[in-house]
C-alpha cells in the first residue's frame, strides 16, 4: 500500500531529500487513511474525492500549518498521478494559504522525449 506512494513520490518530486521525505511520510499516512476509509490500496486508483476527504475530514483536527502541509502533499500526489490541473478546483479549501505569495511549487513534470536535430 504505502510502497506505491513512496515509489510514486520519489520518482516524481524534485527538490531536497528532506522535502521529498516529508511528502512521502504524509503520503503514507494519507494512504493508510484512504485504505481504512475506502478500501483502496493503490494510489493510482485514487480520485479527487478521496484526496478531498483527506483534506476536509481526516485533517480537520490538525493545525492550519499541518493542514497546509497535507494540501501540499495532495497537490504533489495529484501532479505525480498526472491529474493536477484537472483536480485543482476540487481540492481548494480552507487548508490553502491564499494570497500568501511565495515561490511556485515544484511539481512533477511530464517526461519529455528527446528531440533530435537532423543536419
Amino acid at each position: 500500500m504505502a510502497m506505491g506512494v513512496t515509489i510514486l513520490l520519489e520518482r516524481a518530486l524534485p527538490g531536497a531529500k528532506s522535502s521529498v521525505r516529508g511528502h512521502i511520510e504524509r503520503g503514507e499516512r494519507m494512504a493508510k487513511a484512504i485504505t481504512d476509509r475506502f478500501g483502496i490500496c493503490e494510489p493510482r486508483q485514487w480520485q479527487a474525492k478521496h484526496l478531498r476527504w483527506v483534506l476536509e475530514r481526516w485533517t480537520s483536527g490538525l493545525s492550519a500549518s499541518s493542514r497546509y502541509d497535507y494540501w501540499r502533499t495532495v497537490r504533489a500526489m495529484a501532479s505525480a498521478l498526472g491529474h493536477w490541473p484537472d483536480w485543482a478546483p476540487h481540492l481548494r479549501g480552507a487548508w490553502q494559504r491564499n494570497g500568501q505569495g511565495g515561490r511556485p511549487a515544484k511539481l512533477a513534470q511530464p517526461k519529455r522525449k528527446a528531440v533530435t536535430v537532423k543536419r
